[in-house]
This record gives structure tokens, C-alpha cells and sequence, in this order.
């Protein structure tokens, strides 16, 4: 990781302005859009696009490189199941975005959890010896079940639940709030995992109707450019849950990830980054 101060004719004050807003890194400012650092109080258009690209430049990342140098540095986190471990193509992928979905009882957050212990394992075992950050948005998170599953991997529950730091979301904007809090502990506390549990259902109840659609469209894409900068920035592994819906085909149904419309954008950005993951009514 670059610091800030590294990029180009930036100042104490620039600088500060960026972190209270998440961004802390030359990487993440790299990375962010105009629109988002220009709305910033105190930077403005013009210093946005001057900082954003000074950062870019600081980190080589206006030059092409041969595919041969491409360096994807990706690591995998197991998920407990030698099965599904195979599926994904060795675990859960880091520098990514997955998104598991499936109906009510599947399992979610179920594997959300074990994720979570898991993640803490030694590399030899699987894991990173990272912690996580699990943002709860329909308040199922629950210590007892995370002491059971490090029971199980044979891990000290009280040191598995220190290193899961964990917020309980209350709207869409508390969301992405939280969403950039995270990434100040991807920096600060060893944090390569960040669990959404789950990503749609604050925005379903409050963006009803087809009115609603392009709005909620907006604050999807956001989230998930937010989420998708911090995956690369750190290497760190994204894993959203999410519910379903019947998708009526004809005579036949079947469940498809709530969002409908909205969801374009969130399928574009998972279809290109990570593999999807619908999960069986048992698992």
C-alpha cells in the first residue's frame, strides 16, 4: 500500500478530507471515481480529477503492461467443504466479489459464518490468519454459532469472535457507510474478508415500486464499486448473501436473486469478478 502523501502536490488538508471519507491510500484514491471524490467538502471537480490522476500516475498505473506481467495474486479461503471447496475452484477468492443467494433457510448465513472462522485459520489449513468485517443488515449474526464453528476447526472461540468486528445496519446509507469504514480496517486491522449479510434486503424495503428502480440502481452500483475497489486495493475477499425471488418462465419458475431491474449493474460487476453461487434449499 501507498500512503496519500506519496501522490503528486497533495496537502495535509487534502489528505485529510480523503481519509474521513475512507479513502486512505494512494490505491484507493486511484481507484475512485471523479464523481465520488469531487463531492467530497473542500476538493471540488477540478482538484478531484487533478488528485485522482496524480495517483495514478504515482502508481504506474497509466502505462499498459504485457498480459505475461499481469500479477493476479489471488489467494483462496476455504469453506469447510472439500465439495464446495472444488466448486468455487479452490474456496473463496480473494480480490474479488462473490455473491451466494438462495432462498430463506438455504444456508447463507450459515456459510457467511463459517467463512468468518475460517478466514482465521493458518495458511497451511486454508485460511489467511486475517480477520474479518461483517456487516449485518437483517441482525442474524450470532456468537453462539461462531463458537461452535471454531470449536470445530479446533480454534480458541473467544480469539475468533476478537477478530470478527462486526456492525449491525439499520439503512441503505448506514450500509455504505459501513462499507467505507471497512476498508479503514482492511488497512489497520489485518481485515481480508468483509461479509454483506445481506446486500438487498435494506434497499427492498425502502425502494418499493418501479418508480424507486433507478435509484436504487444508483446506490447498488456505488456499493458494489465501492466494494469491488476495496477487493482489489487489498487483496481482500468480498462475500455478499443475498435472497431470491420466482422468476415465473412459462409454465415453469424459478429463483433468481432479488433486484430485479436494479440488478444490472451488480450482475455486470460479478459476472466479470467472481463466480456465483446459488446454494441448494440444504446445505
Amino acid at each position: 500500500m501507498s500512503d496519500l502523501d506519496q501522490v503528486k502536490s497533495i496537502n495535509a488538508r487534502q489528505i485529510k478530507l480523503l481519509q474521513e471519507s475512507g479513502i486512505s491510500t494512494a490505491e484507493a484514491l486511484a481507484m475512485s471515481p471523479n464523481n465520488i471524490v469531487s463531492e467530497i467538502d473542500g476538493l471540488g471537480d477540478k482538484t478531484a480529477k487533478k488528485l485522482i490522476w496524480n495517483a495514478r500516475n504515482a502508481l504506474g498505473m497509466t502505462e499498459f503492461t504485457t498480459a505475461d506481467d499481469i500479477d493476479e495474486n489471488t489467494e483462496y479461503i476455504t469453506t469447510g467443504s472439500s465439495g464446495l471447496n472444488k466448486i468455487l475452484g479452490g474456496g473463496f477468492q480473494t480480490g474479488k466479489l462473490t455473491e451466494v443467494y438462495g432462498p430463506f433457510k438455504s444456508g447463507k448465513t450459515n456459510l457467511a459464518h463459517t467463512i468468518a472462522v475460517t478466514i482465521q485459520l493458518p495458511k497451511k489449513q486454508g485460511g489467511l490468519s486475517s480477520a474479518v468485517a461483517y456487516i449485518d443488515t437483517e441482525n442474524t449474526f450470532a456468537k453462539e454459532k461462531i463458537k461452535r464453528i471454531a470449536k470445530r476447526f479446533g480454534l480458541d472461540p473467544k480469539k475468533v469472535l476478537s477478530q470478527i468486528f462486526h456492525a449491525r445496519i439499520y439503512s441503505s446509507d448506514h450500509q455504505m457507510q459501513m462499507i467505507q469504514k471497512a476498508e479503514t480496517l482492511c488497512k489497520t486491522r489485518n481485515v481480508r474478508l468483509i461479509v454483506v449479510d445481506s446486500l438487498m434486503a435494506l434497499m427492498r424495503a425502502e425502494y418499493v415500486g418501479i418508480g424507486m428502480l433507478a435509484r436504487r440502481q444508483g446506490v447498488l452500483n456505488n456499493m458494489i464499486h465501492g466494494l469491488s475497489r476495496i477487493a482489489e486495493t487489498y487483496n481482500c475477499g468480498i462475500l455478499l448473501t443475498n435472497q431470491v425471488s420466482v422468476k415465473m418462465m412459462g409454465m415453469f419458475s424459478g429463483n433468481d436473486a432479488i433486484g430485479g431491474n436494479s440488478d444490472v449493474t451488480l450482475r455486470q460487476s460479478l459476472l466479470n469478478r467472481s463466480p456465483w453461487l446459488p446454494l441448494p434449499c440444504h446445505v
